[in-house]
């Protein structure tokens, strides 16, 4: 079995066994994107508005973004979407609500790195929740974003801060801490190569230069600390 099919595995399972993140739009929040009050989640903050502010009738991306989230959203706010995901699980989701209210959203499974199937200049927008660190190198995935984005495009890229990997947690004679013991980039499976679970710590050099080696101009940036110290994630978005 291959990192991609490991991943699609592991994601299905944790779909059947209805993970939070996996929770699909409500009826109010599809409403309300309706008339023009779109709000896309960012863990507990939002995608500030001005980054979505001008999508109605624009050609947008969801790049492995299945769940029934992000596209049934976007579409309820008068955009094109395309939504592009490893998971069939994950998938069903945005089809079943994409029948139920009745919004036309393309429907791709397929791997992030591999966007071949859309032509040069595709879309307005690409955006792409927390899913980057299921790909060993990340850098491919940014090139292809840039050929299939117009000029002028939008990247909006959410994706954990590396010291979700650079620390473990530790309880011994000193208490409870987190130690830094991790070097970047980090491989799960380097530690416990027994587990199916196969997850990516990148450099912020891969995430922040491997888009600006791309041509990409980065004009935003948020960040997100949960309640553990070392869930940290971040929030770009870029232009070409």
């Amino acid at each position: 079995m291959n990192v991609y099919e490991k991943v699609e595995k592991n994601i299905d399972a944790l779909v059947e066994n209805n993970v939070d993140w996996s929770t699909c739009a409500t009826q109010e929040e599809m409403n309300k994107a309706r008339q023009g009050q779109l709000s896309m989640k960012f863990f507990d903050k939002e995608i500030p508005t001005d980054w979505l502010k001008d999508i109605k009738g624009k050609k947008i991306l969801c790049l492995a973004s299945a769940g029934g989230l992000q596209a049934p959203l976007l579409a309820c706010a008068g955009a094109d979407v395309t939504v592009l995901d490893i998971s069939d699980k994950m998938l069903d989701k945005d089809r079943r609500i994409a029948s139920e209210q009745q919004l036309n959203i393309r429907i791709e499974k397929g791997n992030m790195c591999d966007l071949s199937r859309f032509s040069d200049a595709s879309f307005d927008y690409i955006l792409n929740p927390p899913s980057l660190m299921y790909v060993p190198d990340i850098k491919p995935v940014f090139r292809e974003c840039y050929r299939v984005l117009k000029q002028g495009g939008i990247l909006i890229v959410m994706a954990p801060s590396p010291i979700n990997y650079l620390c473990d947690f530790v309880n011994d004679e000193n208490g409870s801490y987190y130690k830094a013991v991790n070097r970047m980039p980090y491989c799960s499976a380097d530690f416990d190569s027994m587990s199916d679970w196969i997850e990516y710590g990148h450099t912020m050099e891969d995430y922040i230069g491997g888009q600006l080696a791309c041509g990409f101009v980065i004009n935003g940036y948020v960040e997100c600390q949960l309640e553990d110290i070392t869930e940290l994630h971040f929030l770009t978005r870029a232009m070409k």
